[in-house]
Formats: structure tokens, C-alpha cells, sequence
């Protein structure tokens, strides 16, 4: 795909994933889930995003040159 090889979208990627990392959760929050607070399930998700992000981005933007 086109998109993929464009520093535009991949700027735009990591930003909004940058953005939604920043700590805005209340802290105080008393609903858990397998006695883990919710946001520890938003954080887990959010790396397994990031990871998919890096794996793509070194498979089709980041390209070394022999």
C-alpha cells in the first residue's frame, strides 16, 4: 500500500499514539477487572499497538540502503 510508504501517515501514527499514551485517567476509579484496574488493560493494549506500529513501519517505511 501507498500510504505506507509516506512519512506523513507515520507521523500521524506515532503522534496518536503518543497522545493516547498521556496520563488522563482517573486514578481513583473502583470498577477492576481480574483485580487489575482498567487502565492497566488500555496500557497493554496500547503496546501491543505500538509494536504492531513498529513492525509494520520496519517492513515497508524503513528501508536500509546497501
Amino acid at each position: 500500500m501507498k500510504i505506507l510508504n509516506t512519512a506523513y501517515f507515520w507521523i500521524f501514527c506515532f503522534t496518536v499514539i503518543f497522545i493516547s499514551a498521556l496520563d488522563f485517567w482517573s486514578w481513583e476509579q473502583s470498577f477492576s477487572f481480574l483485580y487489575l484496574p482498567i487502565w492497566v488493560f488500555y496500557f497493554v493494549g496500547l503496546q501491543l499497538l505500538l509494536s504492531l506500529a513498529i513492525y509494520i513501519f520496519s517492513r515497508t517505511y524503513w528501508k536500509t540502503h546497501q
